[in-house]
């Protein structure tokens, strides 16, 4: 084997030994960025059963009754053999 041969099979390993290096850091790094956003998903989800628990909180009946009352909305439950129409706007009762 010449010198010539010898250096570019060197220069090749070497730059063979390089990419190896740089491929390992882009996936180091990646795996960064997806343990971070993982991170984030779970504070976001946490959050939104939080507001979801919240808002199911205040469609209790109890809720609606006591904000209706501070409005000062009388709350009549429906007759029987009627229902209200859809869009209907229902008129306090004297």
């Amino acid at each position: 084997m010449t010198v010539a041969r010898g250096l570019v099979v060197l220069a090749m390993l070497a730059a063979v030994g390089v990419a190896v290096v740089a491929v390992r850091a882009e996936t180091a790094k990646a795996a960064n960025r997806v343990q971070r956003l993982h991170e984030v998903e779970v504070e976001l989800k946490h959050r939104m059963w939080s507001q979801e628990m919240e808002l199911a909180r205040l469609r209790g009946p109890e809720q609606i009754r006591q904000r209706a009352q501070a409005m000062g909305l009388q709350v009549v439950p429906p007759a029987r053999d009627e229902k209200p129409k859809k869009g209907a706007i229902v008129k306090p009762r004297d």
